[in-house]
């Protein structure tokens, strides 16, 4: 695969194109500084020097030489497209177009450097407009109001066909794809979060319907909106609802779908990486209710679960990594890549794709196998609330995110059968060690007042008087089983 990326100065492509060669184990090259590096010379000093010509001649040399390679994303120069033959090369390659105004260019860019710039940093104005219609012979990438990683993204969707590859079969169909979100193109009844709308909408029908993010959206309210959606959509039994976002659309689409004319067919296409790896698998739907969190749901199983890593490329630093907490929480309960996970952690973190959808896969299998042992969690399916008994108190309390939660309710929980040596003290430094390589375990605490209220309003809860809860307890990794504990004892240890 060879990428080449276009635009003005200013416009990112070294920053873009740098993040997006290890997403896609790529070499990686600034045609300025390798040119820079060949010469000896600066390229205001080449200008200088030996005039724009010469520099115009370097850059389509080594052009032509930088297609012949197999594995590379390439940042070009900003005049790079002035040249006809040029143009006629980038067209036969993965070439994007970095769109930005000149308003936001002349924000960012400095005269170091630059010598189309040394008569002051208004001429951006004018080279953009006399490049402009040469940049737009191109397919582009919107990159105003775009964070590096929904442009990196959004790269990365025109880059990959979407074509599938089924990984669960069975009443629980997931299909692993990079690029399958663009199949949602063909989904005419869609509800999709506002953020999902505004990173990929050019691939999201028209008739798609847009709620809030979050979880404060997770309720009756949004509920009644999208049933006002299918209603004036007409929509049927045989007919398809589709969902796109992360955990709260899936679960709160899947709740709409199975409750619907008593249920109407259902395909989700999951966009964070915690959705992917958890909310979406497993066929839990839910509201949450008075401060509690899913109080209101049931199951209900999807046609088809489409999962694409591409689409987790986009979210923001920490929102990325929460996904990988309760990735390495199914990878403890079951004891299975659990230390693949440790020794690929960085790679995972950087968003390398490979690395992904490898992760992906196995995590999925691996919950996908407890959900069908215990499909309404009667029994050894409560093993993957670890670290939810005290994270689902932690989350609307503290009013962090969901994924932050996870990961303190583990340490926590964890903290407290070492306590009762139930758990090598080896066992939870490790766990605690990972975590912290993820994203840290640096939180604040936890009010007990206000815990012992949702938490004897806790799904988990056992007995009449409510004063005891099961909760997994995870002696080593693969090792488990369920403990019935006493809320003020938990509390007061782990507080």
């Amino acid at each position: 695969m060879r990428v080449f990326l276009v635009g003005m100065m200013g416009s990112g492509k070294s920053t873009i194109g740098k993040i997006l060669s290890s997403v896609l184990d790529l070499e990686f090259v600034d045609m300025d500084s390798e040119i820079e590096a060949r010469s000896g010379k600066t390229v205001e000093k080449i200008f200088e020097d030996d005039g724009e010509g010469v520099f115009r001649k370097l850059e389509r040399n080594l052009l032509k030489e930088l297609v012949k390679k197999e594995s590379i994303v390439v940042s070009t120069g900003g005049g790079i497209v002035l040249d006809t033959v040029n143009r006629r090369t980038l067209k036969k390659e993965n070439t994007i177009y970095l769109k930005l105004p000149p308003a936001d260019l002349f924000k960012r860019v400095d005269t170091l450097n630059r010598p189309l710039l040394k008569g002051g940093k208004e001429a951006i104005f004018r080279i953009w407009e006399e490049r402009r219609e040469l940049y737009e012979q191109f397919p582009s990438i919107e990159a105003s109001n775009h964070s590096k990683w929904e442009i990196v993204a959004s790269i990365c969707m025109r880059l990959f066909s979407g074509e599938k590859r089924r990984i669960i079969n069975g009443t629980h169909p997931v299909t692993l794809a990079n690029g399958g979100f663009k199949a949602i193109g063909g989904m005419q009844n869609a509800v999709v979060s506002h953020r999902v709308f505004k990173v990929f909408s050019e691939w999201i029908p028209s008739s798609a319907f847009s709620i809030e993010d979050g979880e404060e959206a997770k309720g009756f309210h949004t509920l009644f909106e999208i049933y006002d959606f299918l209603m004036e959509r007409g929509l049927s039994r045989n007919d398809v609802l589709s969902a796109a976002g992360g955990g709260t659309v899936t679960d709160l689409v899947g709740f709409a779908a199975s409750t619907f004319k008593r249920g109407v067919p259902l395909t989700l296409f999951p966009t964070t990486l915690l959705s992917q790896v958890d909310a979406s698998i497993g066929g839990k739907n839910g509201l949450n209710f008075r401060g509690g969190k899913n109080m209101i749901g049931n199951f209900y199983f999807p046609a088809e679960t489409v999962l694409d890593p591409i689409a987790t490329l986009s979210m923001d630093p920490g929102r990325f990594e929460e996904g990988l907490v309760e990735a390495f929480k199914i990878f403890l309960i079951t004891g299975q890549w659990y230390d693949q996970f440790k020794s690929l952690c960085g790679k995972l973190k950087d968003r390398n794709i490979v690395t992904l959808n490898k992760m992906l896969e196995e995590a999925v299998v691996l919950k996908n196998e407890i959900v069908a042992s215990d499909v309404h969690e009667r029994g050894i399916r409560k093993i993957l609330n670890l670290g939810h008994t005290l994270g689902h108190l932690y989350e609307p309390i503290v009013g962090v995110s969901h994924g932050t939660a996870v990961a303190w309710g583990l340490e926590r929980e964890m903290y407290y059968f070492m306590n009762l040596g139930l758990v090598e003290e080896s066992v939870y430094n490790d766990v605690c060690d990972t975590l912290s390589e993820i994203f840290g375990l640096d939180l604040p605490p936890l009010p007990i007042e206000e815990a012992l209220r949702l938490l004897r309003n806790d799904k988990k809860g056992t007995t009449c008087d409510e004063t005891e809860i099961e909760i997994p307890l995870l002696r080593s990794p693969g090792n488990f089983e369920l403990l019935k504990v006493k809320l003020d004892e938990l509390l007061a240890v782990v507080v």
